[in-house]
């Protein structure tokens, strides 16, 4: 039977060293001077009140597993929905295929749960295996490889490097547009603390306000050639026009001493901004030539989608009027499992109790998930066999009704 609490002070080297030894490829260069770095500021955290903190999972009173979780507020169209996220899951390599991994995603789940959260996200080290546990794909993330002079021109009047003191204004920058895009999620203030002491920022001021900045770093590209490098964007957020070029406009000036810009975003649509939208790889498929390369990252999973439903009273599901009846198949959250009715009036969608329904929409919860959330279309997931429509008449009108013009951007790392 498994135990999951909090890592106590004492048992961080054996949650560091469980998680090195889990994750090699990752962590295969830490100094021992790291490493100590690391335990300590892992003990400060769960020492200290925040939203981070470590579980360890315990069998026989000793470690076998743990992970780090994450309370979030996370945008979801008009509504901020408390959210679950869990990251540096690790097993110990001893007790591989012993459902530790499993035994700690249903107690994540429940704490959860019995906190209020509707949504759960994490990043997969594996798709697969995290889709068995009912999480949905999210927006596929993008990596551009653009040389500067591509970029447009723009002005960087207003264009100048973030100090120390600015984390204030990063962070209500950083918010401004977390609360007004779909599937952003909140930062707090230690977070942009950090990052003007660990990556070049640079930002947009103008009338005593950020409207937007950019986080990046550059990567030396050969040991022995001291000019040959790259810029490596970390952030970019811009919450106006003018801010977004006069940023650009910053990384084009660079172009006499940077060979590209990394950047890796969720926008499909980046290389409209280029003269040549090309990253430099020679590959041709078909007639096609290459402008980035995309993967799966981060996925989404429904906990309680009654709750969420309710939490999206105010968001208009493409403006229909229908009575939806509901069918989840949820093996892994038995309370999430099971038929809802949903009245959607003009697109608001209010949970009932009885009546009858127009149509029935059976799926997963995973692709219930992705659905949701505006990741993928209803049609798409009907043609692809993955769900069910008791009447095929009405598939345009539930795709009408869970498509959206905005896919979700989360850019949270955890």
């Amino acid at each position: 039977m498994s135990e999951v609490r909090l890592v106590k002070s004492e048992e961080f080297d054996e949650y560091a060293s469980m998680t090195l030894d889990a994750y090699p490829a990752m962590f295969s260069n830490v100094t021992e001077e790291r490493r100590q770095g690391w335990v300590e500021r892992m003990r400060q955290t769960n020492i200290e009140e925040g939203p981070v903190k470590y579980y360890g999972c315990y069998r026989g009173g000793a470690m076998v597993g743990g992970m780090r979780l994450h309370d979030f507020y996370m945008t979801v169209y008009e509504s901020r929905v408390f959210t679950g996220g869990v990251g540096n899951v690790f097993v110990d390599l001893a007790r591989k295929k012993e459902h530790v991994s499993k035994d700690m995603m249903e107690w994540f789940h429940r704490h959860y749960l019995e906190r209020g959260a509707a949504l759960a996200a994490l990043y997969p080290f594996r798709p697969d295996f995290y889709r068995q546990m009912g999480y949905g794909y999210g927006q596929k993330m993008n990596k551009y490889r653009f040389r500067p002079v591509d970029l447009p021109r723009g002005s960087k009047d207003h264009v100048d490097w973030m100090k120390d003191g600015d984390a204030p204004l990063l962070l209500e920058c950083y918010n401004r547009y977390a609360h007004g895009t779909h599937g952003m999620i909140e930062k707090q203030l230690p977070y942009f603390e950090r990052l003007l002491k660990r990556s070049k920022v640079v930002g947009y001021r103008r009338g005593g306000e950020v409207e937007g900045f950019l986080a990046f770093g550059f990567k030396k590209l050969d040991p022995d050639h001291m000019l040959l490098q790259d810029i490596e964007v970390q952030t970019l957020v811009y919450m106006s026009r003018d801010a977004l070029l006069g940023l650009l406009d910053f990384l084009r000036t660079q172009h006499d001493q940077v060979e590209r810009v990394v950047f890796c975003t969720m926008d499909d649509d980046l290389h409209f901004l280029m003269d040549d939208p090309r990253n430099g790889e020679p590959h041709i498929f078909y007639t096609s030539q290459e402008t980035n390369v995309q993967g799966v990252g981060i996925m989404y999973r429904v906990l309680d989608t009654r709750r969420l439903l309710r939490q999206l009273e105010n968001h208009s599901f493409g403006g229909v009027n229908l009575r939806l009846r509901l069918n989840v198949v949820d093996t892994f959250v038995p309370d999430n499992h099971g038929s809802t009715l949903v009245r959607f009036t003009e697109g608001r969608p209010e949970v009932v109790d009885g009546g009858g329904f127009d149509v029935e929409l059976t799926l997963s919860v995973e692709w219930l998930s992705s659905l949701i959330l505006g990741v993928v279309g209803l049609r798409k997931l009907w043609t692809y066999g993955l769900v069910e429509v008791s009447d095929a008449s009405v598939v345009d009108v539930l795709d009408r009704a869970f498509r959206t013009n905005v896919k979700p951007v989360t850019i949270e790392e955890f």
